[in-house]
């Protein structure tokens, strides 16, 4: 009788025991605490990353194999404690639903727990947008229009901006603004700020250049240091060659990235934190790395200003060649050039021989490059460079545009890689104005948005 007792106990005491660690596991399942976009969050910005908190430490793969994103989106996963961070490669689509779920199953790092319940919900991006400067003729101002609706949106008045660049996320916009001392100033547009409180003009001073001029303004990607051209006044009155600064952001203090005694300008940012110039004293590129000072060099004789391929691994800019041309002498032609970031040589993408291309941009999603090309043989030739895009290994090149009196620049694609912004000119007709278009990538569909408008970028 004793003995069956004992057993009884022993069976009771194990469903017991079976039932806490039934009812232990799962309350310390894992919960999802914190979700950034908001579920049902709306005109959220097209370069947001996603963020998702756990109530736990969590086993980093599975939660990652069980979570989907519509549309889909390449992009890198990182972990800081409980916090998963997903920060796109390229920019959300414009003015769609992102939807997000997680499939049962996520684990906790724990094994004393159930798997996560499935979760899903959404957000909605906002429409990007297009900045561009207005008018060429006089002291220009920082417009954005909306290519969906044609409003129009004015950002500065009566400031004669001379250059802007956008962070990556869109909110802010650093512009070089004349001064009344001859100079020109560096100043912040914020514009959440100025969708707060229901204002256009809400700008900033970052940088008090007096009598110097501070030009193009380069904002790297992580927000945190602004490289600028720096040109100050001799006692005469004229100016000193530029050299490239480095703004700290958070400080404010002001530090040189050109090297002492050289003529450096056009400063550019890698998606990789290099900061990229042109040293007109050595005549060629200069990479710059401001963690450990490192610098490379590429030797190019053209200077004008290239861009990065969106990963960081290469920057494209236009080189030019001298052929002997007959009794002529030489015939100059610019090819598009892809230097490696790190050391290795250059690759020749213009496959065509007899041509001039330049600015070339390379597609968020780093698939295609759009570029200006002009032939210079004879049967071919045209007085303006139209618009050609190419693969971004130089292959299948095509012409986009068919204005031949128009020479096409400032080339600048829409985030989701759809559109092309451009700048054009009559070649024929100097005395008018430029005007701003838009077309999609296969050159369908062009649209003039702004007579006299220049210097498109867009804010996703």
């Amino acid at each position: 009788m004793k003995t069956r007792f004992v057993i009884i106990a022993i069976v009771i005491l194990l469903a017991l025991s079976g039932t806490g660690l039934a009812v232990s596991a799962w309350v310390m399942r894992p919960r999802l605490l914190e979700v950034f976009p908001l579920p049902g969050a709306e005109n959220v910005s097209a370069a947001s990353p996603i963020r998702l908190g756990f109530s736990r430490s969590m086993q980093t793969e599975s939660v990652i194999q069980h979570l989907n994103i519509e549309p889909p989106m390449q992009g890198e996963f990182s972990w800081d404690k409980n916090v998963l961070t997903f920060l796109p490669s390229h920019s959300w689509p414009g003015g769609q639903e992102i939807r997000l779920s997680i499939e049962a199953g996520s684990r906790a790092a724990s094994w004393l727990t159930f798997p996560m319940q499935a979760q899903s919900w959404s957000f909605s991006t906002s429409q990007s947008y297009l900045a561009y400067l207005w008018p060429a003729d006089g002291p220009a101002d920082m417009y954005i229009l909306s290519p969906e609706t044609g409003v129009v949106q004015q950002l500065t008045s009566g400031m004669g901006v001379l250059e802007y660049t956008v962070s990556k996320d869109g909110f802010t916009i650093y512009f070089s603004s004349s001064n009344s001392q001859g100079g020109s100033d560096l100043y912040i547009y914020d514009r959440i700020r100025a969708a707060v409180t229901q204002s256009y003009y809400k700008t900033e001073i970052l940088l008090d250049c007096g009598q110097a001029q501070c030009r193009s303004p380069a904002v790297s990607l992580d927000g945190t240091s602004m490289a600028y051209e720096y040109l100050p006044f001799t006692k005469s009155g004229e100016l000193n060659p530029a050299s490239i600064w480095l703004l700290n952001l958070a400080t404010l203090s002001t530090s040189q990235a050109g090297q002492i005694g050289h003529e450096t300008v056009q400063p550019a940012w890698s998606s990789a934190g290099l900061l990229v110039y042109y040293d007109r004293t050595d005549s060629q590129y200069e990479v710059f790395n401001p963690q450990n000072q490192a610098r490379l060099g590429w030797p190019n004789q053209t200077g004008q200003p290239g861009a990065w391929s969106p990963d960081g691994n290469f920057y494209l800019a236009p080189e030019i060649y001298y052929h002997p041309s007959g009794e002529q002498g030489e015939t100059g032609t610019s090819h598009l050039l892809r230097y490696p970031a790190q050391q290795g040589a250059s690759e020749d993408l213009s496959l065509e021989g007899d041509v001039e291309d330049v600015g070339g941009v390379y597609s968020p999603d780093g698939t295609t490059i759009a570029f200006a090309r002009k032939f210079l043989d004879r049967d071919h030739w045209s007085l303006g460079r139209q618009i050609w895009v190419m693969n971004a290994d130089g292959s299948v090149a095509h012409p986009i545009t068919e204005a031949d009196d128009y020479n096409h620049y400032d080339l600048a694609w829409s985030p989701d890689s759809l559109k092309i912004a451009y700048v054009r000119f009559n070649q024929a007709k100097l005395s008018t104005p430029p005007e701003l278009w838009m077309t999609n990538a296969d050159g369908s569909s062009p649209i003039d948005l702004v007579i006299g408008g220049y210097a498109p970028e867009w804010i996703p």
